[in-house]
């Protein structure tokens, strides 16, 4: 760090003065995406293009006019609402509604022509939330009238996509080691042999 600043200020002054503006006007381009992620509730992102979505509720955005650090696949999580787990459903009903819901997303936003980004915030896990608003229509409003999400705000999700169809449990996947085997506390590659012949 000391041999970088000692080289900075060598530089003769005219350069250094062009480096301060650099710096200063890189910071400034960053602000409005900045300040729009540090949470009033007034800050919003007009016209983003739609990425992709994982789930019903977890999205991808790119925001145009915003450094790619802060713009490029913002992920977005949508606000009010909690859809069925598409990574550990806890049986076939649930999984079903995920995909049911997030190809429904997909489909709405993908086809849209304009997508905004409201009200956006700070969630829970530092997530960023917002209404997501498309060509007019409220996504988290279409999804709760098609019974693919519930509402959510917060704290423990207590919804049961499983209903009486609980006894359908999802099989387990197993989970095998990518690590090879220790021998005396250190890890070996390739393995020692077994004896199996």
């Amino acid at each position: 760090m000391t041999k970088y600043t000692l080289h900075f200020i060598r530089q003769p002054f005219s350069l250094s003065v062009a480096y301060l503006c650099l710096y200063f006007l890189f910071f400034l381009s960053l602000s409005p995406a900045l300040s729009a992620i540090e949470g009033d509730s007034n800050d919003y992102f007009l016209n983003v293009i739609y990425v992709k979505n994982f789930d019903g509720d977890s999205i991808t955005f790119n925001i145009p006019d915003t450094p790619s650090i802060v713009g490029k696949n913002m992920v977005i999580r949508l606000r009010g609402v909690d859809t069925a787990e598409l990574k550990h459903p806890h049986c076939q009903a649930e999984k079903e509604k995920a995909e049911e819901a997030q190809m429904l997303v997909q489909s709405l936003l993908k086809s849209a022509r304009v997508i905004n980004l409201l009200n956006i915030d700070r969630g829970k896990y530092f997530r960023i939330l917002a209404d997501i608003e498309f060509d007019g229509k409220d996504l988290a409003r279409i999804l709760l009238k098609k019974n693919l999400a519930v509402p959510y705000f917060g704290g423990t999700r207590d919804h049961d996509w499983c209903g009486d169809k609980r006894s359908v449990n999802m099989p387990e996947t197993p989970r095998h080691s990518t690590l090879p085997p220790k021998v005396n506390g250190i890890y070996v590659w390739p393995p020692p042999p077994t004896g199996e012949k």
